[in-house]
């Protein structure tokens, strides 16, 4: 991988770190030395985000890489792909299918939880 690869790379993961920091996750940031070592980008449990800002998607490739990296981090338990294309500021989120339906039924449970304890 050469200098301009590394440097663009390390940019989206810092462009997707001030992302989450911007929507309520001031914790969020890069995992150092990932590169070399072969690990996600950026670890905020139970989500671990691999971040990628190409021309070409690959799908497939990067959500595998991502599911690879987990066992490295404590406490991730669902393997995420942020993405944009190169020229595009929309980021777009790549996960499988029955981790979307979990996260999903955890925050509609979060919220019954509290419409709960309004009642009560």
């Amino acid at each position: 991988m050469s200098a301009y690869e590394r440097n663009k790379g390390a940019q989206g993961e810092r462009e997707w770190c001030e992302f989450l920091r911007a929507h309520g996750f001031p914790d969020a940031k890069r995992a150092l030395g990932q590169a070399r070592d072969g690990g996600g980008d950026v670890p905020y449990p139970p989500v671990l985000y691999e971040v990628k800002r190409r021309k070409k998607i690959r799908v497939r490739q990067f959500l595998d890489q991502a599911v690879e990296a987990m066992p490295q981090y404590e406490g991730c338990k669902v393997p995420v792909v942020a993405m944009r294309n190169d020229g595009n500021t929309d980021w777009m989120i790549l996960m499988r299918a029955a981790d979307f339906v979990a996260l999903l039924n955890a925050a509609y449970d979060s919220a019954r939880k509290t419409e709960l304890e309004a009642l009560l």
